[in-house]
């Protein structure tokens, strides 16, 4: 009987001190490097676009934006682009885009304008688990240069 309140006194001692810890994060090797993708959660990294080309069949004669108000505005573009919840179901992008940053590093992203009164969409090419939802007056302004761009080729 004495051996068994022992035990007791034991394990209710052992529970109180062990629930009283403060929680402290373990953090993986790796794991740092993860949670920065995830604050970082926008469509592209951060740094300065040196152009973008815009074509409606991939790799096929683009339109080169290089003109710092046209740069701006896929800034714009992106910057203000956000993460819809769900799952993705999309068809074929209307437009793909390749952009360059100035460091050289490329982005490969899908765009769907859609019709009027009709959500725009942007995707990563290498996240097609994930799409960007555009805003009214930046789809407005993307369609106006789109059109402009269309009117001078022919």
């Amino acid at each position: 009987m004495k051996r068994a309140v022992i035990l007791f006194l034991f394990a209710l001692t052992a529970i109180v001190l062990f629930g009283r810890q403060p929680e402290q994060e373990t953090v993986m090797a790796g794991e740092v490097e993860n949670k920065t993708e995830v604050e970082r959660e926008g469509l592209l990294a951060e740094g300065e676009i040196a152009q973008v080309e815009l074509s409606e069949v991939k790799g096929f004669e683009p339109v080169v934006y290089v003109e710092a108000v046209e740069l701006e505005l896929f800034r714009n573009l992106f910057s203000s682009a956000e993460k819809e919840p769900g799952i993705v179901n999309m068809g074929n992008p209307e437009f793909y885009l390749k952009v360059v940053m100035e460091d050289g590093e490329k982005h490969y992203l899908n765009l769907w304008l859609g019709g009027e009164g009709e959500t725009a969409s942007l995707m990563d090419s290498k996240a097609t688990h994930t799409v960007y939802a555009v805003t009214p007056d930046i789809k407005k302004k993307l369609s106006d240069i789109i059109l402009a761009n269309e009117k001078m080729e022919h």
